[in-house]
């Protein structure tokens, strides 16, 4: 957890996540939301695709295969809005528990405004183990603490993640500390706000200022905000974080699943192995060549 601050217990989902074990299940684009800083890629934003650690799929069955094969210990179901298609994570999660066990740890990300009765019940039956409520202020929750109440009684890990927007500390930590002092919440994770080619110019236009890829005031932001949360635990996690452990664990990790008997993984989950089928660092190797993992498959690069 190099780069992030803690303050209490980390969600179960982080700490799988943080050790590069979370398969990152993108379950739909579909979203009735339009959230100004939403990071999503527009090719995915709006269209109902799935993708499994970004190789599209098709069905549930290849969501099952992609995540075993990636060795990882749990998943992260996303989107879009992933209870845009309830049926789908339902399939989703039985499938994987199924197949993977049911320790496989596995957390989804919604507002609070897309729970009702109906995708309550495929949430608590399909046996998923955490929910994050994204939300910006008290009014998104006020109506929906029945559901919440729900999924909490049904033995559900809740949590809420939100960005670190500058100027919306006071609406974020009122709402938190509400729900916190309900009960109703284990866990609050705030993420650094980045920035990507879909939202940089909305983030602009309002005002923000950007540097690299993220915005200015953004982790002082996620400080004060931790502040102003009381009687629950709280987590920042930071852009790094997720471009070094995120990612660049989880493709280390599934390089050394993939990775032959005299084949060597470099840090970067590249993999080198020879032409004569020996090890790499062999005093006998000589045409040593290198493949990364791309578009599901592993290539050869020059």
């Amino acid at each position: 957890m190099y780069y992030n601050i803690k303050r209490g217990e980390i969600a179960r989902g982080c700490q799988y996540c943080l050790l590069g074990a979370k398969a990152v299940i993108f379950i739909t684009g579909l979203c009735r939301y339009r959230c100004f800083y939403c990071p999503v890629n527009r090719e995915k934003f709006g269209r109902d695709a799935i993708y499994v650690n970004d190789v599209p799929v098709k069905s549930v069955d290849e969501i099952v295969e992609i995540v075993a094969e990636s060795g990882a210990s749990g998943a992260a179901i996303t989107g879009g809005d992933p209870l845009a298609v309830p049926d789908r994570v339902f399939l989703t999660v039985r499938a994987l528990k199924r197949e993977l066990g049911e320790d496989f740890h596995i957390h989804l990300y919604t507002k609070p405004s897309s729970l009702n009765r109906e995708t309550v019940d495929v949430l608590i039956s399909s046996g998923i183990d955490e929910v994050r409520l994204h939300l910006l202020g008290w009014s998104e929750v006020s109506v929906k603490r029945p559901a919440i109440f729900a999924l909490k009684q049904a033995g559900i890990s809740l949590g809420v993640e939100v960005p670190a927007v500058p100027g919306l500390e006071k609406t974020i930590a009122e709402a938190v500390n509400r729900l916190a002092a309900e009960k109703l919440i284990d866990f609050v994770n705030i993420n650094e706000l980045d920035v990507s080619d879909s939202n940089f110019q909305s983030l602009e236009r309002l005002g923000f200022k950007i540097r690299e890829n993220s915005v200015v005031g953004s982790f002082e932001s996620a400080k004060r905000l931790m502040e102003l949360i009381s009687s629950v635990s709280v987590h920042i996690c930071r852009s790094k974080s997720k471009d070094l452990f995120q990612i660049g664990a989880r493709v280390f990790r599934e390089a050394m699943i993939n990775a032959g008997e005299n084949e060597y993984v470099v840090d970067d989950g590249s993999i080198l192995y020879t032409e004569e089928g020996v090890h790499p660092n062999s005093p006998t190797s000589r045409s040593i060549r290198v493949k990364i993992k791309l578009g599901g498959r592993y290539l050869e690069v020059s």
